[in-house]
């Protein structure tokens, strides 16, 4: 099939997957028609149902299986005599994968790092901090250069080894603060324990270590394997690309909370702890003050967050600090902003990130 970039599909299915699937669907996509093996059903979302008998007649590229029969319906189209070439099944998550993978957030960080000057400033953490502090703030604030490497899904191994690749690199020359991005479960986060484990590729070849990915074989082949994966997903970004907006109400603070929150790993914690205690002890052996920020939320995500991550994050903490110079700073329930501050339950949008980063960068005992 020639690429045209237009994509003629026919939906199997006319149940709840396939009304989420036309969420995403592309603008650039046509959809011909649905198929059900439900006689009943003519019509489904202005969508008309075909005859699967005619279905050798159709004009399309891929016939996607919206329904959680999929090994059913895909032994059902190949016996109707469809190729295995043309049949999908819907996948956002194959979407998001292959966006991900494409947008290369570590290795286009570090591009750009290394046409900067040497920063006085480092950000690590996770999204919430990646969206949420805006580098640039702290150069009109305090007059300090700085460089955020937060990343999606980031944890506290990959924290602690970009530090270290900046050290053999000598981008620490300047670097008098580590604002380290933390938020009540990152000890009890793995990311090479999470269902998006496969994201560790990004840290490859920078970083040749991984940390408990439950795999037989060597980091490299991993890696290898999970991009050629990952590249056979582009034809499930180009149909299922668009972006649905976040709702920021209370129902999607508590689903997002729970989603968040269910976590009890106490060997994670420990390791976790470990490695975040090696990771003090390397800023200070270089005179680098370490800021802890645990960044704020939306109060509906916030009042559903279980005490008890609050109480065990803190006290996992004060094992780790108990002879260090660093500052605390939670905003977590303390700080909210306006809901036009965010564009999601617990991140800022570009707007609250510059107005959380002002307060940041005051907040700050330099």
């Amino acid at each position: 099939m020639q690429d045209t970039g237009i994509y003629k599909i026919i939906l199997w299915g006319a149940g709840n997957t396939a009304k989420e699937a036309l969420q995403y669907i592309s603008n650039t996509v046509v959809i011909i028609g649905v198929l059900d093996n439900n006689p009943a059903i003519k019509e489904f979302e202005g969508i008309p149902v075909l005859e699967k008998k005619h279905i050798s007649t159709y004009d399309y590229d891929y016939i996607v299986i919206c329904s959680i029969y999929y090994e059913e319906i895909y032994r059902q189209l190949l016996h109707m005599g469809i190729s295995a070439y043309k049949i999908l099944e819907y996948s956002f998550f194959k979407s998001e994968r292959y966006r991900i993978y494409r947008a290369d957030f570590f290795a286009g960080k570090w591009r750009i790092l290394e046409k900067r000057e040497k920063p006085e400033i480092f950000i690590s953490g996770i999204s919430y901090h990646n969206d949420g502090i805006d580098e640039d703030i702290f150069h009109e604030e305090v007059g300090k250069s700085s460089f955020n490497f937060a990343l999606r899904g980031q944890d506290i191994f990959y924290d602690y080894q970009i530090v270290k690749l900046l050290d053999r690199e000598s981008f620490l020359q300047n670097t008098t603060h580590y604002i380290i991005g933390l938020c009540y479960y990152s000890f009890e986060y793995d990311m090479s324990k999470s269902t998006n484990a496969w994201e560790i590729i990004r840290y490859y070849p920078y970083i040749q270590e991984q940390h408990n990915l439950a795999t037989a074989c060597s980091f490299e082949k991993f890696v290898r394997d999970m991009e050629s994966k990952i590249i056979e997903e582009e034809i499930y970004y180009k149909i299922f690309r668009k972006r649905k907006a976040y709702e920021l109400n209370s129902e999607a603070g508590r689903e997002q909370a729970k989603a968040d929150f269910n976590k009890n790993y106490p060997i994670t914690v420990w390791e976790n702890k470990n490695i975040f205690k090696e990771f003090l002890i390397f800023l200070k052996e270089r005179n680098i003050k370490p800021i802890v920020v645990i960044m704020p939320a939306m109060q509906e995500y916030v009042l559903a967050c279980p005490q008890r991550f609050k109480k065990n994050f803190y006290e996992t903490l004060r094992e780790c600090v108990t002879d260090q110079d660093i500052q605390i700073l939670d905003y977590f329930g303390d700080y909210y902003g306006e809901v036009s501050d965010y564009y999601h339950v617990t991140h800022f949008n570009k707007l609250g990130a510059k107005k959380f980063t002002k307060k940041l960068a005051r907040d700050i005992v330099w």
